[in-house]
């Protein structure tokens, strides 16, 4: 039974504010207004529009940012781009000090599989810990001016073919063209950071078509042949993505086939379940399967570590230098 995971900010500590505001993309706040008082920080129940806005984190005079060795100045950090605190890092701005940092701008492309309970996990877990939130580009046509302003894109369903389960649906997506390829492959490489999903279909040969064509130019890829990629990962090799993580569940995926370095593998059968790539000054994270972006995967999570991976994720996806905040040490 898949069950819907509620989720909420941590303290952010004595004296903490959030000053600003992020708009969201339906006119509504994105609750960058309220204090992060002891009961929980921004809840970012609005998407953002792609724009940071103006962030602010009243911290008494300590550092806003909190990671790196350098104390900084004592002044706020905000969400403008400049590294306020003098700290080496820009925008490090976590109100919540829940791991994601709350200047980062982050898209999906495609839609929820149809297998949750019909809500998208991923968004509702960040929405409850950014200010920004996730922005919906679903089916959009990927231009330049389109990709500008996020740091961060999460691939979700994006088969050519509609995929349903139990009365839920997920859209067939256009197929990505030369140009949006093209494009994407420029965003990356100056600094975009991709994750991309899949085995939302039962059909997974003909699934990782369209998915592939946005990560050929980058030398990234799904398998073809080798499918079926299920049970628990448990084989992780060193790397800032897999770093605490034992084991993840998997169901009905397939195998990255790329030139990325491949540090995970299924325990089942030794089949590679994750690989990363450095692509120019981007990064690119190639995940075998979809199930930690549904509910049941978030409900019971004793022996699997889904949140820490995702923030690991998030964290590695995000430019050096910019958005890195602790991930806190009570994630497991």
């Amino acid at each position: 039974m898949l069950v819907c995971l509620a989720v909420g900010c941590s303290d952010s500590g004595p004296g903490s504010e959030v000053e600003g505001s992020a708009a969201g993309n339906g006119g509504g706040a994105a609750n960058g207004s309220g204090a992060a008082n002891g009961s929980g920080a921004a809840n970012g129940s609005g998407a953002a529009n792609g724009s940071a806005g103006s962030l602010s984190i009243n911290i008494g005079g300590t550092d806003a940012g909190g990671s790196g060795s350098n104390p900084g100045n004592g002044m706020k950090e905000l969400c403008d781009g400049i590294d306020n605190d003098a700290n080496g890092n820009i925008d490090d701005v976590d109100a919540g000090g829940d791991g994601v940092c709350d200047c980062l701008n982050i898209a999906t492309i495609g839609q929820i599989g149809p297998h949750s309970n019909g809500g998208n996990i991923f968004t509702t877990w960040l929405n409850a810990r950014s200010p920004l939130g996730a922005v919906a580009l679903d089916d959009k046509v990927l231009t330049a001016e389109v990709l500008l302003p996020f740091q961060v894109v999460v691939v979700l369903h994006v088969a050519t073919t509609e995929v349903g389960s139990g009365g839920r649906k997920a859209a067939a997506h256009h197929a990505f063209s030369e140009a949006e390829a093209s494009v994407f492959d420029t965003w990356v490489r100056g600094g975009g950071g991709v994750m991309t999903t899949i085995g939302y279909t039962s059909d997974e040969a003909a699934e990782v078509v369209n998915v592939n064509k946005l990560l050929g130019k980058l030398s990234m890829s799904y398998s073809t042949t080798k499918l079926g990629l299920s049970g628990d990962v448990k084989a992780w090799s060193p790397h800032p993505v897999t770093e605490g993580v034992t084991n993840i569940f998997t169901d009905n995926g397939v195998e990255p086939a790329g030139t990325g370095s491949a540090v995970a593998h299924s325990e089942a059968n030794s089949t590679v379940a994750l690989q990363v790539l450095q692509a120019g000054e981007g990064r690119v994270v190639v995940w075998g399967d979809e199930w930690i972006t549904y509910d049941s995967e978030w409900a019971d999570v004793k022996d699997q570590q889904v949140e820490l991976f995702w923030l690991n994720i998030l964290k590695w996806l995000s430019p050096p230098g910019e958005c890195q905040v602790p991930i806190p040490t009570r994630v497991k």
